[in-house]
């Protein structure tokens, strides 16, 4: 929940701006003024706008006084909504799913569709894309456009090249060289993504 401001706030709408206009997730975003707050369990103040609310049965499970950038909001979201898990450790410090993972095996074979930002549910990889590597992680023969950044990665005496959401900066995996018909080869965590079928 955003609590926003009945005057003018330039920090509510710069975070409607830098991180609402953007969400796609499946956690629902409300955006209330404070007097209107009722029923909810709330320790935070909403004197400063934005706050931000984190709500779970009517009840704040964290909040933040004040402007959040995006990478701020998607960390702050990623503790309420993936907890102290795999997911959070592999978006956030970089870890890596074991090969064959459950959730690879769930997403290897599904119908046609587009994965996508566990946090901020943008569209990253569409099944047109994939392909079996047989390396246990899910393959893709490039990104949707515009939806990821690349950066260096040295870690563990490797030069590899690391992928990033571009909409929530969360770790997705790496990108090499030897993908089918000289194309690149996307290695993906598949605990970061969420799946959504194309409509019929």
């Amino acid at each position: 929940m955003v609590i926003e401001s009945d005057a003018y706030c330039p920090y509510c709408v710069a975070f409607k701006q830098k991180v609402l206009d953007n969400y796609r997730g499946s956690i629902p975003v409300r955006s209330v003024f404070a007097h209107n707050l009722k029923g909810y369990t709330i320790k935070t103040p909403t004197f400063a706008t934005p706050t931000i609310l984190f709500i779970e049965d009517g009840v704040e499970k964290a909040g933040f006084q004040g402007y959040l950038s995006p990478k701020e909001f998607y960390k702050a979201l990623g503790k309420f909504k993936l907890g102290d898990s795999k997911a959070f450790d592999i978006a956030f410090n970089q870890g890596t799913e074991g090969r064959f993972c459950k959730q690879y095996d769930i997403f290897k074979n599904t119908p046609d569709g587009v994965f996508v930002d566990k946090l901020s549910g943008v569209a990253l990889f569409d099944t047109t894309d994939r392909f079996n590597s047989k390396s246990g992680w899910l393959s893709f023969t490039k990104a949707i456009d515009g939806t990821t950044l690349e950066k260096p990665d040295n870690s563990y005496g490797m030069n590899r090249i690391e992928i990033l959401s571009k909409s929530t900066g969360i770790h997705l995996g790496h990108v090499f060289e030897d993908g089918p018909d000289g194309n690149r080869r996307f290695c993906i965590n598949a605990t970061v993504l969420d799946f959504v079928a194309n409509k019929k």
